[in-house]
């Protein structure tokens, strides 16, 4: 390296140029400083968050990819944005409940799981307690007699799928991470982010055996039995609307994150990146007033 700038230095010296400026590399903390500056012109980019990402504190990045956005959405106050909304599937024991809780806190939105499922049976003018009994895996096997049977009304399932699809468009007008239920295949036309969180049995397994005090293989059973069942009920309630409502059909999500060997405190600054990359703004500020 030396010998090629001493090339360049006197080369530019025949020419009546000036050597180039020699630059003068950063402290540690003029660096923090530079990366953590909402005022870069490329704030928000990986690069810039440098910093944040070094500390291996996944907060201190969330905090960073919140503000740098802020900083951003300040310079436009007045140009207003579509709802932010995170679908968010997952298997059970891969942590996808406590990712969309998580997720919610962060952004500081609604989260909406079980609260879907009271609107659509709201919708369909079934007691809740009733309706509460057709979860997003139990719907599985369920037949119009059985529906019928368990909301007490004169009804089929296509009163609950077309409940469900109500609820969720209703859900999506405003900011908020939607939990199961195929939300991510009803609000596939509209501007949504899709998340799918997934994990091998034997470590979702692993999970649920020590939250639960299970023995390993009932919990591994369990992991089966309830992830079989999700998968069953989408395909049951969509597959007339959907040529592909499998939730192992990739394309139906725009990120997948296993979670075998990354907890959930630090997926989900993984997927709020994500979420930023793919163009939906972290910040409310500016959202129309």
């Amino acid at each position: 390296m030396r010998f090629s700038r001493r090339i360049l230095t006197d080369k530019s010296q025949r020419r009546g140029l000036s050597p180039p400026p020699e630059e003068k590399a950063l402290s540690p903390v003029q660096e923090s400083h530079a990366d953590m500056d909402p005022s870069c012109d490329n704030a928000g980019s990986p690069a810039s968050l440098g910093f944040a990402m070094s500390t291996k504190d996944p907060y201190a990045f969330i905090k960073a990819l919140i503000a740098a956005d802020e900083a951003t959405a300040a310079t436009h106050p007045r140009q207003s944005r579509s709802p932010l909304i995170i679908t968010l599937s997952r298997d059970y024991g891969a942590g996808g409940d406590e990712i969309a809780a998580m997720l919610a806190e962060q952004l500081s939105v609604p989260l909406h799981n079980r609260e879907i499922l009271a609107l659509a049976a709201r919708k369909a003018g079934v007691e809740p307690l009733r309706f509460a009994e057709l979860d997003d895996y139990r719907a599985s096997s369920i037949s119009n007699f059985i529906f019928s049977a368990l909301t007490g009304a004169g009804s089929n399932l296509e009163t609950y799928r077309r409940a469900l699809f109500e609820a969720v468009i209703e859900l999506s007008q405003h900011d908020g991470v939607l939990v199961g239920r195929g939300a991510h295949l009803i609000l596939s036309g509209k501007r949504t982010f899709r998340v799918r969180i997934v994990g091998s049995r034997m470590i979702c397994a692993k999970r649920i055996a020590e939250e639960m005090g299970l023995p390993l293989d009932a919990a591994e059973r369990k992991v089966y039995e309830i992830n079989n069942k999700r998968h069953k009920s989408i395909e049951n309630l969509y597959k007339d609307s959907y040529e592909h409502c499998s939730l192992n059909y990739a394309k139906n999500f725009d990120l997948i994150l296993n979670t075998d060997r990354i907890s959930a405190e630090k997926a989900v600054p993984i997927i709020l990146l994500a979420v930023q990359q793919a163009g939906f703004a972290l910040s409310k500020h500016n959202a129309e007033s």
